[in-house]
């Protein structure tokens, strides 16, 4: 897993079938701002001190880290993570359109134009080697199957997976999705989260579900 836990959540949830994302937006968006922030806190951009986001981030010439940065250091006091996570989710549709140009340039997938009817534009995400998506699969399931040893970025990784349900991506037959959840929920509350990082990794997760859950209502109570 050499990439970033937001790159491979991407890259995980577009269908190559399909050429476009196979989460239900609320949960992706969410979900893709929470990867970032896991990203960061492996990068030690920020600490997790009571449940509030301390950042230390510097400003850098990539647009995403940029945005978060600018945002996180200019707040007057310290925030709670699903505070940044429901704020930053604001700019979900810039921070998704950086991310797959990102993976455009690596040639990891191909951006296709279209439209719909000739007048509304839309966009497909075709990957040029599957075998990448196929590889980060495997190595997920190498650890919710086969009982591999997950190390601290794989962990921020199967959270984003939990608080996003993306368990159908990762499942290979009917009905597998389910298990896999509940492996991987045992697995996120046993010994192996028991450090300081792995502590804050759980205090990210649970700050996803707090954010799609009230986004969900929100959705709800709006129709």
């Amino acid at each position: 897993m050499e990439r970033s836990i937001a790159e491979l959540f991407v890259i995980l949830s577009i269908n190559p079938e399909k050429g476009r994302v196979c989460l239900d937006s609320i949960h992706f968006r969410y979900s893709l701002t929470g990867a970032i922030m896991m990203d960061y806190l492996a990068g030690e951009e920020f600490r997790v001190e009571g449940k509030r986001v301390v950042p230390t981030l510097k400003i850098n010439d990539d647009a995403i880290h940029m945005l978060f940065a600018e945002r996180m250091m200019k707040s007057t006091r310290n925030r709670k993570i699903s505070y940044w996570i429901g704020r930053l989710t604001n700019k979900s549709r810039f921070i998704f359109s950086e991310m797959t140009k990102s993976l455009e340039r690596e040639r990891i997938i191909r951006i296709e134009q279209k439209k719909f009817l000739n007048i509304f534009p839309y966009k497909r995400y075709w990957f040029a080697n599957i075998s990448i998506r196929e590889k980060l699969i495997e190595e997920i399931r190498d650890i919710l199957v086969r009982g591999k040893q997950p190390d601290n970025k794989q962990l921020m990784l199967l959270g984003v997976i939990e608080a996003s349900r993306a368990y159908k991506l990762i499942s290979k037959e009917r009905g597998e999705a389910r298990e896999l959840r509940k492996i991987n929920t045992a697995l996120l509350k046993s010994d192996v989260m028991t450090s300081e990082i792995n502590q804050a990794i759980r205090e990210v997760q649970a700050a996803i579900v707090t954010s799609v859950t009230a986004a969900t209502m929100a959705s709800h109570a709006s129709h």
